[in-house]
């Protein structure tokens, strides 16, 4: 006796009659007619008496329909299931990230997920680009958050966003009243710059070269999110990605300017090559986009320009 079996059986124990039955279930009368006889044929006991059209259930249908309800609850309970996980509303979510990253994007980015499932575990892990790269390579982790393209045989790289790096000044500042502030208005002041080993850093640096204009760092950090925290101290200005403006709330002295020349850096995600990506996973890359939308609303975004947004819903390979 198989499942079908048991749901036509239950159908004809609901309705009375093998027709009822078949409407119910949309397929053929005959076909339940034969499925009753099958069953019974191999019980070797009667399910049913035929009286007038109607079908009577024997003492033993009886049982066996009472019995078999906890099989159809845990057929539905399973296809719960099923359907929450196609949906991407139950599962894990495993995320790795650099830092800056970790400390704007994605806390918020991870907020908006769970809004709408609250029942998906998510861990996040911060760290170097190597080891982000590690962990996903290593299966440690479904999708890696990090900036600027960088191809690997083992991984798939998309672009979430590609955005130009503000000036952060302390509130008050003599360049405060500055809407784009140049490489050659920092000479003078004390620079907090990124290490040039660092991708970032080596991009701030090659855009002071190109503009001809040598500054003197005051202090060299490895994260970004470093050198906001330092200029939120008053230790001097910094080159920042625009995901700090989706913080700039827990930041009320510092301000934010348009920069030339415009360095431009990309925000990306990477997944291993060979497991597809599940429900889960792609509907966090699509909050990623979403949130970074939400830069729009910035005036110093509006007056410099529009951040490009790599539109559309992400669905994986």
């Amino acid at each position: 006796m198989n499942l079908r079996q048991l749901e036509i059986f239950g159908a004809v124990m609901s309705t009375g009659t093998t027709v009822g039955a078949a409407q119910l279930l949309h397929i053929s009368q005959p076909a339940v007619s034969n499925t009753i006889q099958n069953m019974e044929a191999g019980l070797g006991f009667p399910l049913f008496h035929r009286s007038r059209g109607r079908l009577q259930p024997t003492d033993e249908a009886n049982l066996l329909y009472e019995r078999t309800q906890k099989v159809f609850e845990a057929f539905d309970s399973t296809q719960f299931i099923v359907d929450q996980l196609r949906g991407g509303l139950i599962g894990d979510l495993r995320v790795v990230c650099t830092p800056s990253l970790g400390s704007t994007l994605v806390p918020l980015s991870v907020a908006r997920f769970r809004e709408q499932r609250p029942q998906v575990e998510v861990s996040i892990e911060v760290g170097s680009l190597e080891f982000v790269f590690e962990s996903i390579e290593r299966e440690r982790a479904d999708v890696g958050v990090f900036f600027l393209p960088r191809e690997h045989p083992l991984t798939i790289c998309r672009p979430i966003a590609s955005l130009d790096m503000l000036c952060a000044l302390p509130r008050g500042h003599p360049l405060e009243s500055r809407d784009v502030i140049e490489a050659s208005d920092l000479v003078g002041h004390p620079f907090i710059s990124m290490n040039s080993s660092e991708p970032l850093g080596a991009l701030i640096e090659s855009a002071f070269h190109l503009a001809g204009v040598e500054i003197r760092r005051a202090i060299e950090v490895r994260y970004v999110q470093t050198a906001r925290d330092l200029v939120a101290l008053n230790q001097g200005v910094a080159l920042v990605d625009p995901f700090a403006l989706l913080i700039a709330d827990r930041y009320p002295d510092l301000v934010y300017r348009a920069f030339l020349p415009k360095i431009t850096t990309t925000a990306s995600v990477i997944h291993l090559k060979a497991r597809p990506l599940g429900a889960v996973p792609r509907l966090f890359i699509n909050d990623l986009r979403e949130v970074t939308k939400g830069l729009d609303d910035h005036e110093v975004i509006k007056a410099h320009g529009r951040p490009i947004v790599y539109d559309g819903e992400f669905r994986g390979d």
